[in-house]
C-alpha cells in the first residue's frame, strides 16, 4: 500500500475521524418546503432565478432547468440578481447563501422589497446544515425551501414544482 490508501487505512484502524463542523449536516437532508406561501405563476412557462457566486455552478443548473421545461437564467450575486429581475421577474429564487459582499439572507431580503411581486418563492440551495440555516438566518421568513447542495436535481425541481402549484 502506498500514498493516500495508506494514510486512509491507518487511520481506520485506530478508529480515528474527524469531528464534524457545525455547519456541516448530521444526517442529509432531501428539499424541504419551509412556508405556507402560494407562489402564482406569473408567466405560461415557470421562471427561476439561480442565484450563486459559483458561475459555473449557477450557469449548469439554470441549464438543467431549462432542459426540464423550465425558463431560468443564472446570477452570480445580488448585484447581478437585482439587474436580471429589472426585465424579467422570476416565479421563484434558487439562492445560495454563502457569497461575498451580500449574502443569501441579504439578497433575499432585496428581491423581496425590489420585486413587485408579493408570491414570489425563493430556496435557500446552500452547502450549510438546513438548522444551521435556521438559526442563523437574520431574515428566516424570507425563505420558502431549502435544499442542500449536492442534491439531486431532480429532487429540487420536485420542489419549485410543489411551491409553484400550492
Amino acid at each position: 500500500m502506498c500514498g493516500a490508501s495508506a494514510v486512509v487505512q491507518r487511520l481506520l484502524r485506530r478508529k480515528r475521524f474527524i469531528r464534524r463542523p457545525p455547519y456541516m449536516p448530521r444526517n442529509p437532508t432531501t428539499c424541504q418546503r419551509w412556508s405556507a406561501r402560494e407562489v402564482q405563476l406569473l408567466h405560461d412557462v415557470p421562471r427561476v432565478l439561480v442565484v450563486d457566486d459559483n458561475e459555473s455552478a449557477a450557469e449548469a443548473l439554470a441549464t438543467w432547468l431549462s432542459y426540464e421545461g423550465v425558463e431560468a437564467r443564472a446570477a452570480t450575486g445580488c448585484a447581478a440578481a437585482l439587474r436580471c429581475v429589472r426585465n424579467w421577474v422570476p416565479d421563484v429564487v434558487v439562492l445560495d447563501i454563502m457569497m461575498p459582499e451580500r449574502d443569501g439572507y441579504e439578497t433575499a431580503s432585496a428581491l423581496r422589497r425590489y420585486l413587485p411581486t408579493h408570491s414570489l418563492g425563493i430556496v435557500a440551495f446552500t452547502s450549510l446544515d438546513e438548522d444551521h440555516v435556521k438559526e442563523t438566518g437574520r431574515e428566516r421568513h424570507n425563505f420558502d425551501g431549502y435544499c442542500q447542495k449536492g442534491t439531486a436535481p431532480a429532487t429540487l425541481l420536485a420542489l419549485l414544482r410543489r411551491l409553484w402549484r400550492g
